[in-house]
């Protein structure tokens, strides 16, 4: 009798400290959930450099963070192209009848500004 309510305890305490242990994992962080606020962030970084680079008063500056944008551009790839490789990113290929129509309506948006 006395034995049962020892190991009656010990389940108890460890059922608890399991208890204990997923309350304390919290959400988990899937390698696309990551990979996908690193794509973001070079995105936003890559936004403000261009911004930097029109607004910046010194030519040098300017110099500094087009190369700097150019490391984002190179880094945004590489996490893009391996996201696609784990197929986290599928892009969908447009039809040459929509790329076609997309050029010839952006030429007649260029022309009818080049007119006004």
């Amino acid at each position: 009798m006395a034995q049962q309510g020892q190991q009656q305890g010990q389940q108890q305490g460890q059922q608890k400290q399991g208890q204990g242990q997923m309350q304390g994992q919290g959400v988990q962080i899937t390698d696309r959930d990551l990979l996908q606020v690193c794509l973001n962030e070079t995105k936003h970084c890559a936004t403000s450099l261009n911004t930097y680079i029109q607004e910046a008063s010194s030519e040098q500056l300017r110099r500094d963070y087009m190369t700097v944008l150019g490391d984002v551009y190179s880094q945004q790839k590489q996490i893009f192209d391996y996201m696609q490789q784990q197929g986290f990113y599928n892009v969908k290929n447009a039809n040459p009848q929509d790329i076609a129509q997309a050029k010839s309506k952006f030429s007649q948006n260029q022309q009818q500004q080049s007119m006004q």
